[in-house]
């Protein structure tokens, strides 16, 4: 449960500070923690929508030597926040995973909000799973929610004003997740799942332009249908289709397969930000072109049954008699001088 939370404590938000630690920024946020050096070294998130509900799971690798770090997660309305299955995204690498060929095989197609109400927000829910506390707060303005956030031990630095202000103006909520463990929050951490209201597939980056390394975001879609990055930062990104495909009955994770029940075409999208300073939008999805299906495939030699068995016997033949035959000149020519 510790590695659960600290997932969602780190997952999507701004770049925070609080007394005797600082906040290191990541692809979806900002982490606070009593370690200078702490940082997200790989981020994973899914994204479902499915009858006006998105749901965000999202898993980070973390390297620490603190035991305790908090986060801030944006969302466009009110979210709650639960636990999901350890072994989703180990499943979701599996099934996405490169498809091998022997060297010459044939290719096959596969190859190819309104205004935002003034002063303190509203605290919606708060709840403990585990080590981690997850507030969900709505409305106020950026005075008010940067009141809150001090006084609960969530500080903003002032920079991060200019890329918490649009949310708060488009009306959106925010999730406030704080973790104390007994061990270094080092390693892969388990994934925290997001439950929210919304009209569109959308995964939180904005905050994402106080980091000051280059971003790698691995985000799988599932839908109904192969999905692409609709947003406008997609055209200034490294942006790549690593799988498209239907994934239903084909998994026993438990979270995979109630999102799948409806949303059965999973889509992985991979995207590097060379310049995290230029994003200016939230991912958003939606439906590409065609459902054309897609995997990755590594072309290699052909394992050695018998066959390779003998070549390799023939190929250590052939160099012992070539060095016989080397050496044999050798002796020749030594005995005529």
């Amino acid at each position: 449960m510790r590695r659960l939370i600290a997932a969602g404590l780190m997952a999507a938000g701004m770049a925070l500070t609080s007394p005797g630690g600082t906040a290191g920024a990541c692809a979806c946020g900002g982490i606070v923690s009593p370690d200078l050096d702490a940082k997200v070294t790989g981020e994973q998130a899914l994204v479902s929508l499915d009858a006006g509900t998105e749901t965000i799971v999202m898993r980070l690798d973390m390297h620490s030597v603190a035991d305790n770090a908090a986060l801030i997660v944006p969302t466009p309305t009110p979210a709650t926040a639960s636990a999901a299955g350890p072994g989703m995204f180990g499943e979701l690498e599996r099934l996405t995973s490169p498809r091998r060929e022997r060297a010459g095989a044939a290719r096959t197609d596969l190859d190819e909000a309104g205004a935002v109400p003034g002063g303190a927000p509203t605290v919606v829910a708060q709840v403990q799973l585990g080590p981690l506390e997850a507030t969900t707060l709505t409305g106020g303005d950026l005075s008010g929610v940067r009141h809150w956030l001090d006084s609960h031990g969530y500080t903003m630095r002032p920079e991060v004003s200019a890329q918490l202000d649009p949310y708060l103006r488009q009306g959106w909520s925010f999730v406030a997740m704080r973790l104390t463990g007994r061990e270094p929050l080092t390693g892969q951490l388990d994934p925290v799942r997001l439950d929210f209201a919304a009209d569109q597939l959308v995964y939180p980056m904005r905050m994402s332009a106080a980091a000051k390394d280059v971003q790698h975001v691995v985000v799988y879609t599932l839908s109904r249908h192969r999905m692409q990055r609709t947003d406008a930062d997609a055209a200034t990104q490294d942006v790549a289709v690593d799988y498209a495909g239907p994934i239903a009955g084909r998994s026993s994770d438990e979270t995979l397969t109630e999102l799948t029940r409806d949303n059965p075409y999973l889509t992985r999208i991979s995207t590097t930000i060379t310049d995290p300073a230029l994003i200016a939008t939230d991912f958003t999805f939606g439906p590409a072109p065609t459902d054309d299906p897609y995997q990755r495939v590594i072309r290699g030699v052909e394992p050695a049954g018998h066959t390779g068995v003998l070549l390799a016997i023939a190929a250590s033949v052939i160099v012992v008699l070539v060095a016989a035959a080397v050496v044999t000149v050798l002796v020749v020519r030594y005995r005529r001088s």
